[in-house]
């Protein structure tokens, strides 16, 4: 009688358990798209089709209105042979990212790890430290090209008080790129220090007190200790870091009042796209220089997660 019922019940169309368990899986997974189509068609649209344009865009002569003409590899060949500025802006963009990023980590480390302690105001001084990064690039600019001014400058009436010099810091060729990585130290330290004071809250006390009873003064706690469990925050503000350093245009604009010797000596890979792009009205030019700047970020990118597993520890 019972297997008549069971019978009966599997002629009526009941489903198995495992049955309706992947039913309801296939509903989840559809259900998780449909939330996640705007995203998608954002990426799409605003990313991934743009990319590709500007591929096509690179292998063209076009001033950003008409019909672009074909030219097949010419920009590329003119950059790399002819074209004496885009050196100087890939040396420009090499040396900034070198001369800027391993500094605001290092000072972002200390001040991190100074923070992190029983400090009163603690709120406060975050507020004071990140400030400068949400404040206008203008703003930056202008404060800065007051404390580098040769005349009246603070920065330089100290130096003439302790060591009798002036230098020239926003006038002299060999000195700008110096002033505008000192300007990028200052204003993205805020972030760094944020993002590392979170890493440094979540290294347990446990490691310090064993430590300590071991006999491991300050130093040796920071760098056995804190800087090891720091790792994977200072991955991760590398990574983001480096890209944004590439990246850079609003101080080379800000700083260079216009053609000449101090903007040559600012000038950086997205300064250059800008230029070529919608100042000399070379669209397809400028979509090259674009592209070359993608690989450079996307090899660097790779290199630095190649490179992860030998100093991140997890």
């Amino acid at each position: 009688m019972s297997e008549k019922k069971i019978a009966g019940g599997t002629a009526q169309g009941t489903l198995p358990r495992s049955a309706k368990r992947s039913a309801w899986n296939r509903g989840e997974v559809v259900t998780a798209y449909l939330f996640l189509l705007p995203l998608l068609v954002g990426i799409a649209l605003f990313f991934i089709v743009p990319i590709a344009q500007t591929i096509g865009y690179s292998f063209t002569k076009w001033k950003g209105v008409g019909i672009p003409e074909f030219i097949g590899l010419r920009n590329y060949v003119k950059l790399f042979t002819r074209d004496s500025k885009f050196s100087m802006e890939l040396k420009n963009s090499l040396v900034f990212v070198l001369g800027s990023i391993p500094a605001t980590l290092a000072v972002s480390v200390i001040i991190a790890a100074m923070m992190n302690g029983k400090v009163k105001g603690q709120s406060f001084y975050r507020t004071v430290y990140f400030l400068p990064n949400v404040t206008m690039v203008a703003v930056v600019v202008m404060i800065w090209r007051w404390l580098l001014s040769t005349q009246y400058g603070v920065v330089d009436t100290v130096l003439d008080k302790l060591f009798g010099i002036r230098p020239a810091w926003l006038s002299d060729t060999s000195l700008t790129m110096l002033s505008m990585c000192i300007i990028s130290i200052w204003s993205g330290a805020g972030y760094c220090i944020v993002i590392l004071l979170a890493g440094l809250q979540n290294i347990s006390d446990t490691y310090y007190e064993a430590a300590r009873i071991d006999g491991a003064n300050g130093v040796q706690q920071f760098f056995k200790i804190t800087i090891p469990l720091l790792t994977p925050t200072l991955f991760f503000l590398l990574v983001t870091r480096v890209i944004a350093g590439f990246n850079q245009f609003d101080l080379v604009y800000m700083l260079a009042d216009g053609p000449g010797p101090i903007q040559n000596s600012l000038r950086t890979l997205v300064f250059g796209i800008y230029q070529s792009g919608f100042q000399e009205f070379a669209m397809g030019y400028a979509c090259a220089k674009a592209v070359i700047l993608f690989l450079i970020i996307m090899v660097v990118t790779f290199l630095q997660t190649m490179g992860e597993k030998h100093w991140v520890h997890y």
